[in-house]
């Protein structure tokens, strides 16, 4: 039941919100997890019981680290402060067994239903070396839908928790219904117990604002997904599908398009999931600020599935980097190289660390970890090459400030970018590059590859629409708000056009092939 289908959206959605809206305050949050435990059975099946399995767990250890956290308040008083340092550090480790217990069966959960076949493949690719004949078999397992998604929220959890910034939850209900919650189950984004468990577990009342936003969030994002995302999709299979047929031109246009897919459809779906939790009054986490407008790799990846990036960056990037090893390692490196390489080697190693963990999160495959290995160089290079450019031309510094070199660095993170799209897209390592190397051969034929002239303006235009409205975000102007300052019939012929916009420009029915949401896979 995809987040854009008729079932769910003239059936599920508004049944979940009817009995969450006519039951008293105390009984919606069992509505919220009965309507979340239904779709994620509608799209799972008998895989649910990972999920269940996953939420055990996080739940029982999280109370107790919670039960561990009180012992050590209640019982430090008491002390002298000897005893009470010593008593400190056997809860410290107490507790880091909990998450570590914790964090080994969630990410073993990870790697048996996801990894598990890869690591398998890599290792009888190295057997395959030997002399003599060996091989490894591996059972065959369906991946639960969001399996990456619930169990990294999992894991902060535990991790907040220890921290001791939230507090853990009293019942396993609680957990369950955070890490099931439909709207972020599928897709994301990587929400906060601490952030969204207040409107979960104590929910607020309907509001009619709340709820005509949400709803003009969702149309907005099924325009995005069925107008633009939906339409490029049958481009771009053509041709990333059936890649040696084509060259030049044609892959050119896929590789723009499917950049375009991606972003209309991953952002799309966000604004379908940030809206439904709008109407009920959950505030779920922004996933994308205009990621197009950004002026390097980096920023672009602060801009682009940026709970994923905020993930990784808390709970990866900043534990590693100040780990006592790596202290040594950057304390090894000042001895050797001089200060200013031993303070930089602990956070590139850091970094290489989080952008193959990016590559890895995609996908179970090698084109995924060199997929994280193109845009860690890309953002070590830059790195390296700022201090060298500054003394080159020292103008650099007074030219950024200008506008024109402000849109070339625009320009230039879009091109990079897109051949990271490229390469994300495309069947394997080997393809991507004979791909690129295809861009410099021409193509004879029609670009209009499964389209047709009205398929083509209808693309521009959406194009068109989506990059006036993220400038105009970007600009800090709130579209949602200002529709709701306008008169009543205004307001309403705004909504019924998207919904006619949907109806007439929608790419559905006999003559196009649905595209399941990508990100889902993950």
């Amino acid at each position: 039941m995809a987040y854009n289908s008729f079932p769910y959206l003239c059936i599920f959605l508004p049944l979940c919100w009817a009995a969450w809206a006519l039951l008293p305050q105390r009984y919606r949050p069992a509505a919220l997890l009965g309507g979340s435990l239904i779709f994620y059975w509608l799209m799972a099946g008998t895989y649910t019981v990972w999920l269940l399995l996953a939420a055990a767990l996080t739940w029982a250890l999280g109370l107790g680290l919670g039960r561990l956290q009180e012992l050590q308040a209640a019982t430090a008083p008491a002390l002298d402060p000897a005893a009470r340092k010593a008593a400190k550090k056997q809860f410290t480790a107490l507790q880091k067994g909990l998450v570590t217990a914790g964090v080994a069966g969630l990410l073993g959960l990870l790697i048996w239903l996801k990894y598990l076949p890869f690591l398998v493949r890599s290792l009888n690719s190295l057997l395959a070396q030997l002399p003599f004949a060996l091989q490894v078999s591996a059972p065959s397992f369906v991946q639960p839908v969001g399996l990456s998604f619930f169990t990294l929220m999992a894991m902060s959890y535990l991790f907040d928790v220890r921290r001791g910034t939230t507090r853990p939850a009293t019942h396993y209900w609680q957990v369950l219904l955070y890490l099931s919650f439909w709207p972020h189950v599928v897709e994301g984004p990587f929400d906060r117990w601490g952030q969204i468990s207040p409107a979960l577990l104590d929910p607020p009342k309907p509001d009619y604002r709340a709820f005509t936003f949400g709803v003009q969030r969702i149309l907005w994002g099924m325009m995005k997904k069925l107008i633009i995302a939906d339409r490029a999709n049958m481009y771009v299979k053509a041709v990333f599908d059936d890649w040696t047929k084509y060259s030049g031109a044609a892959v050119l246009v896929a590789t723009l398009l499917y950049t375009l897919q991606l972003y209309a459809e991953f952002s799309g779906c966000m604004d379908m999931v940030l809206g439904a939790a709008e109407c009920f009054g959950v505030p779920l986490a922004e996933n994308f600020r205009q990621p197009f407008f950004a002026r390097s790799v980096s920023e672009f990846w602060r801009r682009w599935h940026i709970t994923l990036g905020a993930w990784l960056r808390e709970y990866l990037f900043q534990p590693v980097i100040v780990s006592k090893p790596m202290m040594r390692f950057g304390k090894w490196c000042r001895t050797r190289f001089g200060a200013a390489l031993g303070r930089s080697m602990p956070v590139w190693a850091g970094l290489l660390l989080t952008w193959l963990a990016i590559g890895l999160w995609h996908g179970a495959g090698w084109l995924y970890v060199v997929y994280g290995l193109y845009y860690f160089l890309l953002q070590w290079l830059g790195e390296l090459a700022e201090p060298t450019l500054l003394r080159v031309c020292p103008g650099l510094a007074r030219w950024r400030t200008c506008r024109w070199y402000k849109l070339w660095q625009m320009v230039r993170t879009f091109v990079l970018v897109n051949f990271g799209m490229l390469l994300f897209r495309s069947n394997g390592t080997r393809a991507a590059l004979d791909m690129l190397a295809s861009l410099l051969r021409p193509y004879e034929g029609s670009l209009l590859i499964k389209l047709d002239v009205q398929d083509l303006w209808v693309l521009v235009i959406g194009a068109v629409v989506l990059l006036v409205v993220d400038l105009l975000h970007e600009r800090g102007v709130a579209i949602r708000e200002s529709i709701a300052r306008q008169p009543l019939p205004l307001r309403w012929a705004v909504y019924c056009g998207g919904m006619l916009a949907v109806m007439i420009f929608g790419a559905y029915g006999d003559n196009y092939d649905p595209a399941a949401f990508i990100y889902a896979q993950f």
